[in-house]
């Protein structure tokens, strides 16, 4: 596939194999992977973009809830990781379970991001986004979408995303 983008296509490690290595629950759906989920030596380690709790209620607002390995705060304040850290990477991972849902929501989600990354004070810029898009193919391999670029050119990922499935 080649896309008028800032993209580079990568494989990823197999999410739910990397879960249970790290004793936490594997995304569903859509959800936020901590920057470092392929590196991390345990859950303790794990790391999120600075942006994350913005998006998550970013995505709520409309309607989409996250289902990545923390899905509580019971857990978080347990001790299980997660923290938050401004030099992690931003991971969005997109389950093939979303492949029979409408379209739109992938571009919903998407939309937010944007929104957030842009508009927010205390994150990036329009022109610097870096993002990590991993998609959940049909045969059950990961493909990961490592995008840099504009914000405002990160609406045409939706169309990557949604070519993975076909």
């Amino acid at each position: 596939m080649k896309y008028l983008m800032p993209l580079r296509t990568t494989e990823y490690v197999d999410v739910v194999a990397r879960a249970a290595e790290l004793g936490i629950r594997a995304p569903v759906g859509i959800a936020l992977l901590p920057g470092n989920f392929m590196t991390a030596a345990s859950a303790a380690e794990l790391r999120y973009h600075e942006a994350a709790p913005h998006l998550r209620s970013a995505w709520r607002s409309i309607g989409l809830i996250d289902g990545g390995p923390y899905r509580g705060p019971r857990e978080h304040a347990a001790g299980a990781g997660g923290a938050l850290d401004p030099k992690a990477s931003l991971v969005v991972f997109f389950g093939s379970g979303l492949r029979t849902s409408p379209a739109r929501l992938i571009t919903l989600a998407f939309g937010m991001i944007v929104s957030v990354l842009t508009l927010r004070p205390d994150c990036e810029g329009s022109r610097e986004i870096r993002l990590d898009a991993v998609v959940e193919r049909p045969d059950g391999s990961y493909a990961c979408f490592e995008y840099r670029g504009d914000g405002y050119e990160l609406f045409a990922l939706a169309q990557a995303v949604r070519e993975t499935w076909t």
